[in-house]
Formats: structure tokens, sequence, C-alpha cells
């Protein structure tokens, strides 16, 4: 299993070419936007286009996979997904996000995919998914803009995951956050220039050069 989480972007892209095994130009994204579900559908949009925009520019080349076009379809929504060489999950709100994987399926064929050899890599709220548990999140994230609220994490790692923790417009939210988890073994604590990666087991935090600042 190899996942790849940051707290904002790729600060390190060789970490992550090494993970994949190819290099950017021969490497096949599947971006998941909803964390943006929130959003009203034109400036949603837009979000994911800057995305997509930012990993072009890298060199990837990158399909949209919207779980909210797999309806309870686990197994077409698995299809599509082993045929990238790796996720790259939008960063937003963790609960919207929690809440289209739900709805899709995609919690119960995850594993699977990545077994077979799929990377999963995200920011943000795409890296808090991966995790135990989304509780304590809502101190910087609403959980009101889910219908449904689910705190499980999809346990793709043991651990307990807080980007942006040198966040200035965030600080109250994420320093009470780390004080709660200060003597939790499994807390992950990421900077914006840091992500944690993982390969069976083994992880570790790198610390690359902060990405250049993208609304979104």
């Amino acid at each position: 299993m190899k996942l790849y989480l940051s707290s904002y972007r790729i600060p390190e892209l060789t970490a992550l070419t090494t993970l994949v095994g190819k290099q950017p130009a021969d490497t096949t994204v599947a971006l998941i936007p909803n964390a943006k579900d929130y959003y009203a559908p034109r400036a949603r949009g837009v979000k994911i286009r800057l995305v997509q925009g930012y990993l072009e520019a890298l060199g990837f080349t990158v399909a949209v996979v919207d779980l909210q076009d797999y309806p309870r379809s686990p197994e077409k929504l698995k299809e599509q997904l082993q045929r990238c060489d790796m996720l790259w999950v939008m960063g937003g709100n963790p609960f919207n996000l929690r809440e289209a994987m739900e709805a899709s399926g995609f919690n119960t064929i995850i594993t699977d995919v990545i077994e077979a050899g799929v990377v999963f890599a995200g920011e943000s709220a795409g890296a808090c998914i991966a995790g135990t548990s989304l509780h304590g999140i809502d101190l910087i994230d609403d959980p009101e803009y889910a219908e449904t609220v689910l705190w499980d994490g999809l346990e793709l790692s043991p651990h307990y995951f807080i980007p942006h923790a040198d966040n200035e417009e965030m600080r109250d939210g994420i320093q009470q956050i780390i004080a709660e988890h200060k003597n939790d073994p499994h807390a992950v604590v990421l900077n914006d220039d840091q992500v944690w990666v993982e390969h069976d087991g083994e992880g570790q935090v790198l610390t690359g050069s902060k990405p250049k600042k993208l609304e979104g």
C-alpha cells in the first residue's frame, strides 16, 4: 500500500514519482474533487480546474473522477480507478468528501484499488480522510456542510493526520487539535511544505518546498 499525504499540493515531487514508479509524463491521475461538494456548481468547477491545471503543469495526465457520478456503484468506480496510476484527492471539506465516499461505495473498494498498485495521494482533506478519524477536524472544517456526518476515516493508515500546522489563518483551531493529540503517538502533524509518505506500513514526514499558493 502506497500513500502520499500532504498538507498542501505536492511539496516533494521526487518522493511521489518514486512511489508511482513512473515520471509524471507517463502517469495517469484520477482527480477526486468531492471535498469541494459544498460549493455552488460553477465555483466548484473553477476549483477543480485549478487543481487539474496544477497537476497537468507538472506533466501528469489527469482524469476527473467525480464520486457523485457513481451513486452506489462501487464496482464501476473500482474499474475506473484501476485504470489510473494514482489518485489525487483534493482538499476542502473532509465531511463532504467522506459522505461522497460512502454514497459511491468508494470506501468499500479503495483498499483493493491500492493493493492493486494504485497510489493514494491527496492534500489536506484528502490526507485527513486516509487516517483513523475526523474527530477534531471539525475545529477547522464545518461538518454541517454534509447532509450525513461520518466521523470515521478510511483507515488506510493507522495515523491521525493534522494538516496546515503552520497556516496562520487556521492557527487557533489547528493548535487546539495539536494540543488534544500531543500524547498520541499516531498523530502526524504537517506544515504546508510537508508530506507523509507511507509504503507497506513504513512512513515518514518529508519536507520539501512550499508550492506556490493557489486558490482552492
